[in-house]
């Protein structure tokens, strides 16, 4: 009967709920008051004095009005909080304080015992207690007949729960816990949590373990899923809690990383499965705010290459540093409309008057007339130049396209920043133009060298700088996304060579690291982002394809789900990659990010160069253009070899295993 009207009140519209608990919060208060005068005087008292009554209904009114204008009445009761009990404990004080400034003001008195006495200023302190017991119990009871009588609605499928361990006892642990006890599909039945001192402690309601319980626990609470939340973790702590748990054939799942939800909370629908992302993910390092705000805020900035994985994160970014202007340039007619929706959606979030404007335009950066008016039409002060064909293989067969694109396109934005007196011009470049042995690689050296070239001339007004890394996590085109599609498809997973390994990152840490580094250069320096160890891809490949629930084919197992291929490494391809040239590298102001000055060119001796490169893909000559590109790198390829070993991965590359001993 009780849940029957229960549910009836629950399918009314807001205001009428909200009617309900004002009719309930007016009672709530005189009887909070009859009760305080009954504690504080010993006996039935209700106070009939005309200006104790006046000071009674003052009192109730401020009281409602401080719910109302702390917008208790706007909360939903089955997501009943702390922070709603906060705002109820307040309502509660604010009233009592007004009754008893009333009382005072007033010097109302009563008749007690045939005296007449002041009104006790105790009372107030009683009343504020008794409200706030009746404000909290009368919502608390609510949320808990709404949640009730919505779980036994009649018809509906019962559904049987999941018992599920969530693995960190800490803030995320937390916030996902309150929103797994609201979930029917989840029974939360334990916290696991590597801290000796939380071992047997009780938090939300489940008792804390030690990972080494985990086992035990499994068999006596029937717990058949695990979420992690561990979003701050080291990569180590990471490997050692997912093993622990696969170990036992769980699923398990987990939170993403603290950079993907801004807030900071988490709930049961932020959980997803663990992901080859995941076990890549290094230690996070806070950005240096000052960095990023003085490279970016109150600017006008150009990014090209604004649709691409890396220019699309980048503009992402600096939407967050309040800048004035974003100009977004891009051939792809498709990527830009993506990105600019994508933006405009994330400006929505922002204050109006720190809102960017955003300019989307379709084009190429090999135009001068077009990027020269775009500098001048909307005032840009920065540029960011990520724009650039990558793809190794591709451009092996199409040495003339992409050298024109990431050479010539590179000369005609660095020449435009200085004409133009541009603040800062940042060029992302790539580990592959280091020694480089693939078209990609060394065209991207040698549009480094156009940079470094720009920024010695003297009276330089631009501050360039060069921005040095690996693969980056789910780029376009990235390994990852192909194995994935080859999963997918049933396999074979190609893997170039057993050995070949390289170094990763993910897209925001990168591009994170992009802008501070932009704010540290000054005169073409080559700033190299902390790559951590390389990864063996033999070793990604098996990864992945345990991850997707499936086994590897081999030998040693050919009833497997997945073969690994190995068809020999691709034109271009080297084993594995560095990230300098030769120089020892420098610390900087960011801990993640060293400099080099590198081996470099006057622009009067690389012009010379460049204008026969330019002839050589004026005439579609791929010969003459490898030629020109051989010449511009030879000496970095003729580097010491003990300079070069110092920076080859030592032995076997640090690979990532699902293994209990916590190695990488």
């Amino acid at each position: 009967m009780i849940l029957h009207l229960v549910r009836r009140v629950s399918a009314a519209d807001r205001a009428q709920k909200q009617k309900i608990l004002l009719a309930y919060d007016v009672v709530a208060s005189a009887l909070a008051l009859w009760a305080a005068f009954w504690v504080r005087l010993g006996e039935p008292y209700w106070p009939w004095g005309l200006s104790v009554l006046g000071a009674a209904l003052v009192s109730v009114s401020v009281g409602v009005l401080s719910l109302h204008q702390l917008q208790v009445y706007r909360i939903v009761l089955r997501y009943f909080d702390l922070r709603t009990v906060t705002r109820l404990f307040l309502a509660a004080a604010i009233a009592a304080t007004a009754w008893v400034l009333t009382v005072y003001l007033a010097r109302s008195s009563l008749v007690v015992d045939g005296g007449r006495i002041l009104v006790p200023r105790s009372v107030a302190f009683i009343y504020c207690g008794f409200l706030f017991m009746l404000l909290f119990l009368g919502r608390y009871a609510m949320a808990w007949l709404l949640r009730e009588a919505e779980r036994m609605v009649p018809g509906a499928v019962d559904r049987e729960r999941k018992n599920v361990a969530i693995y960190g006892a800490n803030a995320a642990g937390i916030s996902l816990a309150e929103s797994v006890r609201k979930d029917h599909q989840y029974s939360l039945r334990a916290f696991v949590d590597d801290d000796r001192a939380l071992h047997g402690q009780i938090i939300v309601g489940a008792r804390i373990y030690s990972p080494e319980a985990l086992a035990n626990l499994v068999r006596r609470e029937q717990i058949s899923e695990v979420f992690l939340a561990i979003p701050s973790a080291t990569r180590s702590q990471r490997l050692s809690a997912i093993s622990r748990v696969r170990q036992l054939d769980l699923q398990v799942k987990t939170v993403p990383a603290p950079e993907e939800i801004v807030s900071g909370r988490f709930t049961v629908t932020d959980v997803r499965p663990i992901d080859v992302n995941d076990l890549l993910r290094r230690e996070p390092v806070e950005p240096l705010t000052p960095l990023i705000r003085e490279a970016v805020e109150g600017r006008s900035i150009l990014i090209t290459g604004a649709g691409g994985s890396i220019g699309s994160e980048i503009c992402r970014q600096i939407m967050r540093g309040k800048p004035s202007k974003l100009v977004l340039l891009d051939h792809s007619e498709y990527s830009l409309y993506h990105i600019e929706q994508q933006l405009s959606e994330l400006a929505q979030g922002i204050e109006p008057e720190d809102r960017p404007v955003i300019i989307p335009i379709v084009g190429s950066m090999l135009s001068e007339l077009l990027v020269r008016s775009l500098i001048r039409a909307h005032g840009v002060d920065t540029i960011y130049h990520a724009a650039a064909y990558k793809h190794v293989p591709l451009l092996e067969h199409n040495e003339v396209v992409g050298v024109e694109n990431n050479v010539i396109g590179t000369l005609v934005l660095g020449r435009l920043a200085v004409e133009e007196k541009l603040t800062r011009f940042t060029m992302i470049s790539t580990d592959k133009a280091v020694r480089p042995e693939s078209v990609m690689g060394a065209s991207k050296r040698v549009a480094e060298l156009v940079i470094q070239a720009l920024a010695h001339e003297e009276g330089c007004p631009t501050r360039f700088g060069i921005v040095r890394f690996g693969n980056v996590l789910d780029s376009s085109g990235s390994v990852v996304q192909r194995f994935r599609s080859q999963i997918a498809a049933g396999g074979p997973v190609t893997v170039t060579h057993p050995d070949i390994t390289r170094y990763f990152m993910s897209i925001p840490e990168a591009t994170q690291l992009v802008l501070q580094a932009s704010a540290i250069a000054a005169h073409g320096e080559v700033f190299v982002l902390d790559m951590g160890e390389p990864i063996r891809i033999a070793d990604l490949a098996r990864n992945m394809i345990s991850l997707s629930g499936m086994t590897v084919r081999d030998e040693e197992n050919p009833a497997g789900d997945i073969e690994i291929a190995y068809v020999g490494l691709r034109p271009g391809e080297k084993l594995y990659e560095e990230l300098f040239v030769g120089e020892e590298a420098r610390a900087t102001a960011h801990p993640r990010i060293q400099m080099a000055k590198e081996r470099f060119l006057s622009f009067a001796e690389l012009g010379l160069h460049i204008e026969a490169l330019r002839e050589a893909i004026g005439a579609a000559d791929a010969a003459a253009v490898r030629a020109k590109l051989q010449e511009l790198t030879a000496s970095d390829r003729a580097a010491e070899t003990e300079t070069r070993a110092s920076y080859r991965p030592k032995g076997t590359a640090a690979p990532v295993r699902l293994v209990s001993d916590n190695r990488l």
